[in-house]
């Protein structure tokens, strides 16, 4: 059963990085949502922390110049995408989430984020996913399929 875009979500690397890289699994999805924000019928928020992790990921890149990593990076920055600083009650709230769920900080800063917007939370990250089953506004980019 695929489940309709919402107006509004907050990405995870993982999808964002789809947008970026050929042969990704669910990277149609991901591109669908990307669409879906440039024709207006989505806004999407991702944290700052989100355009470092990205940088980090394509500069590992074998096939990835410097000067691509930039590229990819300036039209993730001309798309006008939200991006939202942390605070310090988002990295308070992100620290107990990540001792509830037993995931990283940097994830549950993502949670965070999304529980403060008040907005879903989308990742192609299936461990992520998994361990985070039981938060309601946690959707992996599957169910958009």
């Amino acid at each position: 059963m695929t489940t309709r875009l919402p107006e509004s979500a907050l990405l995870d690397s993982s999808v964002v990085l789809k947008w970026f890289r050929r042969d990704e699994v669910w990277r149609d999805v991901a591109l669908q949502l990307r669409q879906a924000y440039i024709e207006g019928r989505m806004l999407i928020y991702v944290p700052d922390l989100l355009t470092y992790e990205i940088a980090n990921v394509l500069r590992y890149k074998p096939d990835l110049s410097q000067g691509q990593v930039q590229a990819a990076l300036n039209s993730l920055y001309d798309m006008q995408i939200r991006i939202v600083n942390g605070s310090r009650e988002m990295i308070k709230e992100a620290i107990h989430l990540a001792y509830l769920y037993d995931v990283t900080v940097y994830d549950a800063a993502f949670m965070a984020i999304a529980e403060y917007l008040n907005v879903p939370f989308i990742t192609a990250d299936d461990k992520l996913s998994q361990k985070l089953r039981n938060a309601s506004y946690v959707h992996h980019i599957s169910v958009f399929a």
